[in-house]
């Protein structure tokens, strides 16, 4: 569709426009200036007939180290699937001055405490079980600086401890885990004849080489963040009765990370695989998908953006908007949206780069301005100003595969299972279409 919406004329000076457009009961404000010699009548043209492209990015490993954060639990998602993930947690003494035990001190119990984030995905109402193995191979990095979704280490097949725990993200609750007793007295004798080995972190790492911990059973993903500690509990009496206790807490967050297993099977994704990265639209019921977590990126490019320069009338792009529309029934309060979306420009690698930025000397990082409608279907809304992003790729000759790649902000890429799901141009919902709407700037002479 096109739309003309005149301005009058001012020949050879400078024309400043302030122009507000009434579109669907919704008010759109353009501030520009420029110089033209405008020997006709002056317009400004919307269009929004220009159809964004939409594909699903695959990437088979993703960085889920560096951020402490563990994610625990399981789900199956009616959009991606199976999802199942377990933390690989590296422990160390809390401190290496070790406390003077009384000689009538006595072991009690060793637990594993991990304090919820607030982060969660999938159905919070029922229980989850969850288990903990030791490690047989110290967690080190080697020759790498990362840790990936599909990194894992070799655990010991016995348990150590399981509990069937109950989460609730809005309390930031905490699950505890009771451990074998076993390793409950080791580690306390160790504690009472203040072993050297607890005094050097390095050394204990190489005895005690770390946790596995991971869901036999839950509804949900949960998050914890820097929380996770094994604590050895005793007591001892002086003049009275004393509880206390001993932590071993996370080492390094560089060591932790988080080992993300998927099957997509029976859903629009299931294409998707190391030899098929990039599933268009049209062949996902025109949906595209997003979950960084799980090596899902959404892209969006614009190939036929440089149809605006065959227009004989066309002087110059002034205003570009892009609106990215989530899929009625794709979220709910088990399915949380994204709260921020980076909008990093890309190309045919499919690797995100620069981030789109709000412009001016107090410039920005555009994160999608997240409208959400409970009552209003279709109103839930990303939407971003692609303005600089359009005008570069108009100077793009052949064949154009840059795009955006649509993210969460680096810090929370990859400790989160929040989704997206949204529609291309020919879904068949017309209230969850994508939408580019771009104005320019016409000369008639």
């Amino acid at each position: 569709m096109m739309r003309v919406l005149p301005v009058s004329r001012k020949p050879i000076s400078l024309i400043l426009f302030s122009l507000v457009i009434l579109t669907a009961c919704q008010k759109v404000n353009i501030q520009y200036g420029q110089q033209y010699l405008d020997n006709g009548l002056t317009n400004i043209i919307l269009v929004d007939s220009i159809s964004p492209s939409v594909s699903t990015i695959f990437k088979d490993s993703v960085i889920t180290s560096q951020s402490g954060a563990a994610m625990l639990g399981i789900y199956t998602d009616p959009f991606f699937g199976k999802i199942n993930s377990s933390s690989f947690i590296p422990l160390v003494p809390s401190t290496n001055t070790i406390p003077d035990l009384l000689g009538n001190a006595k072991y009690d119990s060793v637990v594993v405490l991990m304090k919820s984030d607030g982060s969660y995905y999938g159905d919070t109402t029922l229980p989850a079980t969850y288990s903990v193995n030791q490690l047989t191979a110290e967690i080190n990095l080697q020759d790498q600086s990362f840790f990936f979704n599909t990194t894992s280490f070799p655990v010991n097949a016995s348990p150590l401890g399981s509990a069937v725990v109950n989460i609730r993200p809005g309390f930031k609750d905490t699950a505890r885990i009771h451990l074998n007793d076993g390793l409950g007295n080791f580690l306390f004798g160790m504690i009472k004849r203040k072993s050297d080995t607890l005094k050097t972190s390095s050394i204990f790492a190489n005895y005690f080489k770390g946790l596995q911990i991971s869901a036999q059973s839950a509804s949900a993903v949960y998050g914890f963040k820097d929380s996770v500690v094994m604590r050895v509990y005793y007591h001892e009496a002086d003049l009275n009765l004393q509880f206390k206790y001993f932590d071993f807490t996370l080492s390094s967050k560089s060591l932790q990370f988080n080992h993300i297993s998927y099957d997509r099977t029976g859903t629009s994704l299931a294409a998707l695989n190391s030899s098929n990265r990039e599933l268009p639209s049209s062949q996902s019921n025109n949906a595209g998908f997003s979950q960084s977590s799980t090596g899902i990126y959404l892209k969006i490019a614009f190939p036929t953006i440089q149809q605006l320069l065959q227009r004989p009338d066309f002087v110059q792009l002034v205003k570009a908007e892009l609106i990215i529309k989530p899929i009625n029934g794709s979220y709910n309060g088990e399915f949380p949206l994204p709260p921020k979306l980076v909008a990093a420009s890309t190309d045919a690698l499919n690797e995100p780069g620069g981030a789109l930025s709000t412009g001016g000397s107090t410039a920005t990082i555009q994160t999608g301005n997240l409208i959400q409608d409970p009552l209003v279907s279709g109103n839930t809304n990303y939407s971003y100003d692609i303005t600089s992003f359009l005008n570069q790729q108009l100077t793009v000759t052949g064949i154009n595969k840059n795009g955006l790649l649509m993210v969460p902000p680096a810090g929370s890429r990859n400790t989160s299972m929040n989704r997206l799901v949204i529609g291309d141009v020919k879904n068949a919902i017309t209230e969850n279409r994508i939408q580019l709407k771009v104005y320019y700037v016409s000369v008639n002479h």
